[in-house]
């Protein structure tokens, strides 16, 4: 699938950085960026934040990051004003983001920037909204055929006619559910509790005494007697689930005896020691250090089963404990990767060789965007082997994706690597034991 990317939005807007506004025959009279960036930066604003659009003769001066989109008509001394006002829609579109308010969020950003904000939240947003949410922003939003191409559209489509009282079903027809039990049920009148999430069944299966084995099926929709939307969790009459499998899970508790002996957990208590609370907006939040090391620890593990070098560990265990220290909230924020390596280099936190440098700036800087926009950019950097960091960088963004258990929101569908898979049950383990 490609789909457009966040920085098609300005070339289709035909807004020019600011930065490169000196050099463009298209500047306004008396254009002065020392002058500019000097009023952005006394604002604590970042001046790769602004750009021009010498189409709009009214307000051709805008912010844009992330969620926020403003125009105005010149810098004077309102910029404290405007200042104000991007705080106030950042404060207010990233409370929408944390709470998943989605038609709301989707609602209160600037149209222009709806359909792009759709395609990057669409795998957060529950199976029963997706449709909805895309016909309103499809037949109201006249933005929305420069962003949603073909291929998009057939996948959104799917979800056509899911409701809180409708699971979706796959393309082969079938719903994929998932159960914990010790014995399975048997006999053709038996009523079985099903959840179309896995996560639902390995929280179930950690509230056992004894923990039960997680199973996974599929079953056709008309023999799902009642399915609940919001707990994701069906009624299946009978034997009707097929092809039930026990998942082939990782217990945290079995594999740390051997990630011990490995040396895996004495440079993870290395890497550990090094992370400093001064580095985060908040320390103790969704972002903060108890989300870094969890991350650190699975980015050691995956590496480690995936049978990556000692070299490779130590840049992954690099990129883990810095990839979220340019945050300034914890809501949508895309542009946080870039903020994150400029930070790390303004603080001059650790030294490496040139190559491995520039492969961790790849993963830190990219890790908070979809997989699609990091490929297309990997060329833009100095990398002796695109290959290696491509294979470290999808071990790092299933790292992180595997802490969204903290959120509630892990979609196993979008882990990459084989290992990831296996470490469904361990990350919610960490979690619960972190806590």
């Amino acid at each position: 699938m490609e789909n457009r990317t966040a920085g098609d939005f300005v070339l289709r807007q035909g807004l020019i950085p600011l930065r490169d506004l000196a050099n463009s025959p298209l500047k306004p009279d008396g254009f002065d960026l020392a002058r500019l960036q000097a009023q952005i930066e006394a604002q604590g604003l970042k001046v790769d934040n602004f750009y021009y659009n010498p189409h709009e003769s009214s307000s051709p001066y805008y912010y844009y990051r992330g969620m926020v989109l403003l125009a105005w008509e010149e810098f004077d001394q309102r910029l404290a004003a405007i200042k104000s006002r991007i705080e106030a829609m950042e404060q207010a579109l990233n409370a929408m983001a944390i709470k998943r308010d989605f038609a709301a969020l989707l609602a209160a950003v600037d149209r222009r920037l709806a359909p792009d904000l759709y395609v990057e939240v669409f795998h957060m947003i529950p199976d029963h909204d997706k449709y909805r949410l895309f016909e309103a922003i499809w037949q109201h939003n006249p933005y929305s055929g420069e962003v949603f191409d073909r291929d998009f559209i057939a996948q959104v489509s799917k979800y056509r006619g899911v409701s809180s009282i409708l699971p979706a079903a796959a393309e082969d027809g079938y719903v994929e559910v998932f159960r914990c039990e010790n014995q399975p049920p048997q006999g053709e009148e038996v009523v079985s509790t099903w959840s179309t999430d896995v996560n639902i069944a390995i929280s179930q299966a950690l509230h056992c005494e004894k923990l039960p084995t997680i199973y996974q099926g599929r079953v056709q929709p008309e023999h799902i007697v009642s399915y609940d939307g919001d707990r994701r969790e069906v009624l299946v009459k009978g034997d009707r689930v097929e092809r039930r499998k026990a998942l082939a899970l990782l217990d945290l508790r079995d594999l740390l005896p051997e990630l011990t002996e490995a040396g895996i957990m004495r440079q993870y208590h290395g890497f550990a020691q090094q992370i400093d609370s001064r580095w985060f907006h908040n320390p103790q939040g969704v972002h903060g250090i108890r989300h870094t090391e969890r991350v650190l620890l699975l980015s050691l593990i995956i590496a480690y089963l995936e049978r990556y070098s000692e070299a490779d560990r130590e840049l992954l265990g690099l990129a883990a404990i810095y990839h979220d220290i340019g945050r300034v909230d914890d809501g949508y924020d895309p542009d946080h990767g870039l903020s994150s390596y400029a930070k790390f280099v303004q603080a001059e936190l650790a030294g490496s060789d040139d190559e491995e440098r520039e492969t961790l700036r790849f993963i830190i800087e990219n890790h908070a965007i979809p997989d699609h926009r990091a490929y297309n950019k990997i060329g833009q950097y100095q990398l002796a082997d695109q290959g290696r960091a491509w294979r470290l960088f999808m071990a790092f963004k299933d790292a992180d994706g595997l802490d969204r258990v903290r959120l509630n929101n892990l979609k196993p569908q979008y882990l990459r690597t084989a290992s990831a898979h296996r470490l469904l049950l361990a990350a919610h383990q960490l979690y619960r034991q972190s806590q």
